[in-house]
């Protein structure tokens, strides 16, 4: 038997679609006329373990939520929400696995039910979110809550990404520059300086020196720059990899201050997000970890976790953790104390998440005349260095 997702036209006009099993798809369109629906679309489908091992934009997943919110506050039933938005929904991947929670919903799972069959598309916190709206009947709510995490999250990842490619970006285009120069500009050079038959200043020959084994050695170079960058690519994907490379990071100046106040928000949001929406404060915390990005406030989120479910409370917890600064559990003592945990929880979010914004606008615009000084003194020096000869022939024929 094969899977097949069709979409066809009813009796009544309307559009209808689902998933089925059948031998063949000519038995299906003989079945689909047999029910009245006239087909208009007929494929196989994957498995819900294939597509639970693919990857969809974060974009794609923020748009479904919202246009999900608005139908249900609309008053569109489920079902029928979900099968407008396979309609809607261009991204071939992700209309798949619409269509597999519809089918399961349809069948009578719940609605979080069905989306931790991908829990690869569907993070640990917005399945809890769902269910916790399912069960308090607040699901119109919930979207918009879960709507704008998302939002938020993605805005500050993007903040952060953009901040940490910039310096790696001029550094690809200084080496690009550095590497045409020494293969192309400098031989023309080295030619019209051959025949004055004087020696050359020491820079002169020493750039002239690193053109030539540049030059006969390119392809050694690539091949072995390939290879490096290859095992270093697989190496920072491994789990040990992605660690290491975390903590370097936050001991970076200026970065690992950034990355650190914005992991710090992203626990807060994602802390207050949860507990508002009645998510006791164990798994709180353990959907707390499963968002952290950083090794780092990963594994002080688990150590928080331990001693929290040993009694103790969570602001005296996360004082002896040295990663969360004083003002946060200063904040969230107090809150434990008035009993406004999650209010607090969201004013610490909305100032870390102004402080990172704050700081990465000063990181780029510190690092603008860095690049201009890096890239003026790299290509000056070169040209300083093949110029020192004329200088030299000059002054001597005077």
């Amino acid at each position: 038997m094969t899977k097949y997702s069709y979409e066809g036209v009813n009796q009544q006009g309307k559009t209808v679609s689902g998933v089925i099993e059948f031998s063949n798809e000519n038995d299906l369109r003989l079945y689909l006329r047999q029910q009245r629906i006239r087909p208009k679309k007929i494929e196989k489908t994957k498995s819900a373990s294939h597509l639970s091992k693919v990857s969809v934009p974060s974009q794609v997943l923020l748009v479904f939520t919202r246009q999900l919110q608005v139908l249900i506050s609309a008053g569109v039933p489920l079902i029928q929400g979900l099968e407008v938005l396979i309609d809607q929904t261009h991204h071939a991947i992700f209309k798949m696995i619409i269509r597999g929670i519809h089918e399961k919903v349809s069948q009578g799972s719940y609605f979080w039910e069905a989306l931790t069959v991908y829990s690869h598309v569907f993070p640990k916190i917005y399945v809890a979110l769902i269910r916790a709206g399912e069960s308090s009947g607040g699901m119109d709510g919930m979207l918009k809550r879960v709507s704008s995490y998302l939002e938020t999250a993605e805005k500050t990842k993007k903040m952060i990404k953009s901040a940490m490619m910039y310096p790696i970006i001029v550094t690809v285009i200084g080496i690009a520059v550095v590497t045409c120069m020494l293969v192309f500009v400098i031989p023309k050079f080295e030619s019209m300086l051959q025949g004055q038959g004087e020696s050359l200043p020491l820079p002169t020959q020493i750039l002239i020196d690193a053109s030539h084994f540049l030059i006969r050695n390119i392809g050694i170079i690539f091949i072995l720059f390939s290879f490096l960058s290859f095992f270093v690519y697989r190496y920072l994907k491994s789990e040990e990899g992605k660690a290491f490379l975390d903590r370097i990071v936050f001991r970076l100046p200026f970065f690992g201050t950034m990355v650190q106040k914005a992991s710090v928000a992203r626990f807060a949001r994602t802390m207050q997000t949860l507990l508002v929406s009645g998510v006791n404060i164990i798994d709180s915390i353990d959907i707390c970890k499963v968002t952290m990005d950083q090794i780092v406030l990963e594994e002080a989120v688990s150590n928080i976790r331990s001693q929290v479910e040993s009694g103790k409370s969570l602001g005296s917890v996360m004082e002896t953790i040295v990663v969360f600064p004083k003002m946060v559990t200063h904040m969230i003592r107090v809150g434990e104390s008035t009993g406004n945990l999650d209010k607090m929880l969201e004013k610490i979010a909305d100032f870390y998440e102004e402080e990172v914004a704050i700081l990465i606008s000063g990181i780029s615009r510190l690092i603008e005349p860095l690049v201009i000084v890096f890239l003026g003194t790299l290509v000056g020096g070169i040209m300083i260095a093949m110029y020192l000869p004329i200088f030299k022939f000059a002054g001597g024929g005077n």
